[in-house]
């Protein structure tokens, strides 16, 4: 016995542990593996009663503890000096902040007034969605023939987002831009 081997592993243990690695070098692979199983029957009895007098539910600390003695692990808290969370949150908070940082200017294209919002008509809306090829499909899985029929209740609205989207220079939201019934909101 050494100090290396774990508290289950008693002499008989390593006695039938040696002596099925003198069966399997022998090729004697099945007696070899009726020893392996007896073994593992032993062990498993040896933990199962060295854990039934710890109730995890009640104490998992306790537990865990002893499942560590178990597998020979030792639980080493490494601590370093002046390294704390808020350490570690000032530190990353200062190298993804940039000091330098100036908003981009306004694109060349796009109209600083939301009255000049008028880049697609209804119009125009309404003969895309009429001219759709019928094996168009978008991401949004609308067949052609459900938005050539929808055209001039779409039109309108597409219209608007469409013309929004390129005003505030990123794609709003239908919510944001046009209300579904037809009505103006806020934006509109």
């Amino acid at each position: 016995m050494t100090t290396r081997d774990p508290d289950f592993i008693t002499p008989k243990i390593k006695a039938l542990l040696r002596r099925k690695n003198r069966l399997m070098r022998a090729g004697r692979v099945e007696e070899a593996g009726a020893m392996a199983k007896k073994v593992g029957d032993i062990i498993k009895r040896r933990c199962k009663s060295r854990l039934s007098n710890i109730n995890g539910r009640v104490d998992p600390k306790k537990m865990w503890a002893e499942v560590r003695k178990l597998n020979n692990h030792k639980q080493e808290a490494s601590v370093v000096d002046g390294l704390t969370a808020d350490s570690f949150n000032e530190h990353y908070t200062c190298i993804s902040t940039d000091t330098g940082y100036r908003e981009p200017r306004y694109k060349q294209t796009v109209s600083q007034q939301h009255g000049d919002c008028q880049y697609i008509t209804e119009w125009q809306a309404f003969r895309i969605l009429d001219r759709l090829h019928h094996t168009a499909t978008g991401l949004d899985n609308l067949p052609a023939w459900f938005l050539g029929l929808g055209a001039p209740v779409f039109s309108e609205q597409l219209a608007k987002l469409f013309n929004l989207s390129i005003f505030f220079r990123h794609a709003t939201s239908v919510e944001e831009c046009c209300d579904t019934s037809g009505s103006k909101s806020r934006n509109c």
